[in-house]
């Protein structure tokens, strides 16, 4: 009977092909890596400490380690990406509790401009976007809602600016009789510089704020400063960027017509100024 053999060893991948491949991966994944340590760096500068976090996990994507390379296949080589493979830790939603400077609870979505697919910095980094929604108490609608707006950037490759108007076409907490059923986008007064710079490339801060039926209509009638418009609305009936689900339409105040007339002149007037102003 003849001795059984050692099973030789798998070798490393020698510089070639192969060995490129596996560098961009390991680039790709501390690229990430790096990303996701300047992000957090970052919320910590705006918002300070979070109250919470989910899912509990949160934490940066592995590192890969040195000597993995030895145990890896050219085919295995050939189709590795950069994620972490960890499904929970592609999203999180960050929440901070009131303070005095912010008395309602911050919602912030932590993922959407992750480099998932970038091998180098790029002008834009990932999706180019988080995303916040402020909510009078705490509440668990404000995740759901952030969830289902980056889940739907991340099936369909796009992105959100400021500006847009998303109709939720139900209200915008489930099981609830809210009047909130739409979502206008725009720039967070939390987050000045609005674009911020991580090691993978730009991404700007915004924040949903969710309207009426009523208020999406006069938003919609107002050309391209509609959203504007009715966040200045809001500002002016005290509701803000702050979203509460049980509250009344601003369209039913009863200095809305002042209200309403005042926006509007003033953002005909900036078109008016805009459009006719030459650079010589």
């Amino acid at each position: 009977m003849s001795k059984k053999g050692k099973k030789k060893e798998e070798s490393s991948p020698e510089p070639g092909d192969d060995w490129e491949d596996w560098q961009s991966v390991v680039a790709r994944r501390d690229l990430l890596i790096s990303a996701w340590r300047a992000r957090d760096e970052l919320y910590k500068n705006l918002f300070g400490e979070p109250t919470s976090v989910t899912p509990s996990n949160y934490r940066p994507p592995p590192a890969i380690p040195s000597g993995k390379a030895k145990t890896r296949s050219p085919n295995e080589l050939a189709t590795d990406t950069a994620d972490p493979g960890l499904e929970d830790q592609r999203l999180a939603i960050i929440a901070y509790g009131p303070d005095p400077v912010r008395p309602y609870w911050t919602y912030i979505t932590a993922g959407i401009s992750s480099p998932w697919l970038q091998g180098q910095p790029e002008e834009v980094s990932g999706f180019g976007c988080e995303l916040m929604i402020k909510s009078p108490i705490e509440a668990q609608w404000p995740a759901q809602i952030l969830r289902s707006m980056a889940f739907y950037l991340f099936n369909h490759a796009g992105t959100l600016s400021p500006g847009a108007r998303i109709a939720l076409n139900a209200p915008i907490a489930v099981n609830s009789e809210s009047k909130l059923r739409n979502l206008v986008i725009w720039y967070a007064d939390e987050a000045p510089d609005c674009w911020y710079q991580l090691p993978s490339g730009g991404f700007g801060v915004f924040t949903a704020i969710g309207i009426t039926d009523d208020e999406l209509k006069f938003a919609e009638s107002i050309d391209e400063y509609g959203t504007w418009c009715i966040q200045q609305v809001l500002r002016q009936v005290g509701t803000g960027q702050v979203t509460n689900p049980d509250r009344e339409s601003a369209m039913q105040n009863e200095n809305i017509a002042s209200i309403t007339n005042s926006v509007t002149t003033f953002a005909r007037q900036f078109k008016a100024s805009s459009s006719s102003f030459e650079i010589s």
